[in-house]
């Protein structure tokens, strides 16, 4: 019989489900009807079984420190092992939780999440559109053009991070003449970018009286500027890629070397390559958009945008996954 429809409702089963940490076993066995509680001595001699391995790990201590009657797991109904696995469950280590927590909890981590929600959303509405569900397809586009809009706030305060990688770009040169000097170009254009697009979300949203045309110039010019960071960065990527390829050279020239300390070095080389292939892919996405938002009046379609868009924030999620393990 279910327990919810015992007719003299000797046992609430939702106290158990709702607080399963609450209700002893005593409390839980105590409500049931006795024909269905077993004695262990009982249970031996109709199973077969030994009393000690017949025992449930619910069973528990009394006043005086004696063991109570134990009920097999077997016997117990469908709520009572259920109350059980979520306490069991509830009560060890959840790492996997503690890292999303962590990944969230990250400014990165944090922003790579709804930029997956904001691109991901407009591959949504293409589907909804495709299909001629026009009411689905405007309920998610509003939900994409919200996180649009509240990633752009969240830049408000950009700067700030960027002044201190500025100063911590010239405190630790790069490894090279270029790099140092493209670092330097494309920090200024993110020096740029960023006031721009304050001027334009603040003016968009009437919160500061700017016209229509400064608006519409900041608007354009931000998105110019984090273009030539991007086309920058393919530059820079390239030096990158030479290095690494000097450096595995290197590793295999350098004369004689213990087996251990070449796979070390190796292994590091690799990880560098792999890390630079998931840059060159985020940048590669980034570079449509970057021109489509740049261009006025540009025909790249809509659902290219949440692809480009949701590749990267994928990767760049990854990114960010893996730094805070």
């Amino acid at each position: 019989m279910d327990i919810g429809t015992t007719p003299d409702n000797s046992l609430d089963s939702s106290a158990v489900l709702v607080n399963p940490g609450e209700a002893s076993y005593a409390q839980i066995v105590a409500k049931q009807p006795k024909a269905n509680v077993l004695h262990t001595s009982e249970y031996s001699e109709k199973s077969g079984t030994s009393g000690t391995s017949a025992k449930s790990e619910m069973s528990e201590k009394d006043e005086k420190g004696e063991k109570k009657p134990a009920v097999p797991v077997h016997k117990l109904r469908g709520n009572h092992v259920l109350a059980l696995a979520l306490r069991r469950m509830l009560k060890g280590p959840a790492p996997t939780l503690d890292h999303i927590i962590r990944f969230l909890s990250s400014g990165s981590g944090h922003d790579k999440f709804w930029m997956i929600t904001q691109y991901f959303t407009k591959i949504v509405v293409w589907v909804f559109a495709k299909k001629g569900q026009k009411s689905a397809s405007e309920r998610v586009r509003t939900l994409s053009n919200l996180v649009s809009d509240y990633r752009i706030m969240i830049r408000l305060t950009g700067l700030v991070p960027m002044a201190q990688y500025v100063r911590y770009a010239e405190q630790f040169p790069a490894q090279t003449r270029l790099l140092q000097w493209l670092d330097r170009v494309m920090n200024l254009t993110l020096v740029c970018y960023y006031p721009l697009e304050h001027i334009y979300w603040l003016g968009a949203h009437q919160i500061l009286p700017f016209s229509e045309k400064l608006i519409d110039f900041s608007g354009y010019w931000s998105c110019r500027f984090w273009a030539v960071w991007v086309a920058m960065q393919f530059v820079h990527l390239g030096e990158e890629y030479r290095l690494i390829k000097g450096k595995k050279q290197k590793i295999y020239t350098q004369g004689k070397i213990d087996a251990t300390r070449m796979q070390e070095e190796l292994d590091a080389v690799d990880a560098e390559a792999k890390s630079w292939k998931i840059q060159m892919l985020i940048n590669a996405c980034y570079f449509p958009l970057t021109l489509h938002w740049s261009i006025r009046g540009s025909t790249f379609p809509d659902v290219a945008v949440g692809v480009c868009g949701t590749i990267a924030a994928v990767a760049q999620a990854y990114n960010v996954w893996n730094a805070t393990a």
